[in-house]
């Protein structure tokens, strides 16, 4: 059995001496923490608060159809997304969901009432579940994944219904404060990565490129400006970047104002069914390696968990591994078969990626011209 005392920790988080690009400083913080505290220690929330209102002023200025659009699981982050936008900063949003497939029953139960209650218009979009399973078991034969499909499906419909209805900000609640940053060596999305993939699976270009969009924060500087001579550029915000976002106040107050239902408090992601194949995936990819880790050491970061705490959740899980109860479905939905996901430690999206490929390469001549758009924006 793994004894997680057994190996070298950081002081101050959990994250283990073996994780990818980790340092100890002379009192044994790992690099991890210190960046954080670079970028959250100190915060300013009145200051932050009033970005925030500036950035909603401005959007309700435009006088569109909608003020904002938000990606909606019916998860808790979204959920207190969607449920601060309209009631708090009275905007009018649009809330579109990427029907992924594998929504839970809680998330349709959540998302359902969310929209009833709060009164907002809201889109269920549903791609060719033929070709989403083909991407699916794609990713999960060649990488042992199948998060990427689903990640650059939201970044989909993003894309598509905010150009659509030409709406000028995009709210979203993913939060680099609390939720597990996960270096690019264990996990990753990139456009690049999956139509790499695909390719592999003799996916059409066509194919490809009408589902794998680029993320606009990948786009060079070109590519940007372009984007705002076509009016095609939006501002995009994450809400927790201006603001406290404690886990456990945030589903209190979901369900007593919207009827938020989980199956259990302590549960990430509990917008989809899978989740926990995810998980198991992942942990048995890269041996030694407990998923939960990085989440925990967030929340140790901002005050939400102890580091004992932490620990001792973490040996309860690495005792508790085993395979899912529901892997034989999840099996079954894809139409797989058991020997695809053998071998999971020689599968890895690194096999198709690296850091050196993740952006696309600019001439001298792009650089210099894109040179007075990258100063503005630094400013």
């Amino acid at each position: 059995m793994y004894n997680i005392y057994e190996q070298k920790r950081c002081a101050r988080c959990i994250l283990p001496s073996d994780f990818p690009n980790i340092s100890f400083d002379e009192n044994g913080v790992c690099n991890y923490c210190r960046n954080w505290d670079k970028s959250w220690k100190n915060f300013d929330y009145l200051k932050a608060e009033q970005k925030l209102i500036k950035i909603f002023e401005e959007a309700k200025s435009k006088k569109r159809q909608y003020d904002c659009l938000i990606p909606f699981s019916g998860g808790r982050d979204s959920s207190y997304v969607l449920l601060l936008a309209k009631k708090k900063y009275k905007l009018n949003p649009l809330v579109v969901t990427f029907n992924n497939g594998f929504l839970s029953e809680f998330a349709l139960k959540n998302i359902l009432n969310s929209v009833k209650i709060l009164g907002v218009d809201h889109i269920l979009h549903s791609y060719n579940w033929d070709h989403l399973k083909r991407m699916y078991q794609s990713t999960v034969k060649n990488s042992g994944e199948f998060c990427s499909i689903c990640a650059n499906g939201i970044n989909y419909v993003k894309i598509v219904y905010q150009k659509k209805y030409d709406i000028p900000l995009l709210i979203s609640g993913g939060s680099s404060r609390v939720d597990e940053q996960s270096p690019f060596e264990i996990i990753s999305s990139h456009p690049k990565y999956v139509k790499n993939v695909l390719r592999k699976d003799a996916f059409s270009e066509d194919e490809i490129n009408n589902f794998i969009l680029p993320r606009r924060y990948d786009l060079n500087a070109i590519d940007q400006i372009k984007n705002k001579i076509k009016k095609d550029d939006y501002v995009r915000i994450s809400l927790p970047d201006f603001m406290p976002w404690n886990l456990d106040k945030i589903q209190d107050i979901l369900m007593k104002e919207l009827n938020w239902k989980t199956p259990n408090k302590k549960d990430d992601h509990i917008d989809c069914k899978y989740a926990n194949v995810k998980t198991y995936f992942k942990n048995q990819q890269i041996p030694g390696f407990v998923f939960k880790q990085a989440k925990y050491s967030q929340l140790i970061r901002d005050g939400q968990l102890t580091r004992e705490e932490a620990l001792v959740q973490l040996q309860v899980l690495i005792e508790k591994e085993q395979e899912p109860a529901n892997l034989n479905e999840f099996i079954e939905e894809l139409e797989l078969s058991s020997d695809d996901i053998k071998n999971l430690d020689k599968k890895s999206h690194l096999n198709f990626i690296n850091k050196n490929n993740l952006k696309d390469k600019e001439s001298f001549l792009y650089k210099a011209i894109a040179m007075p758009y990258r100063l503005v924006k630094s400013l």
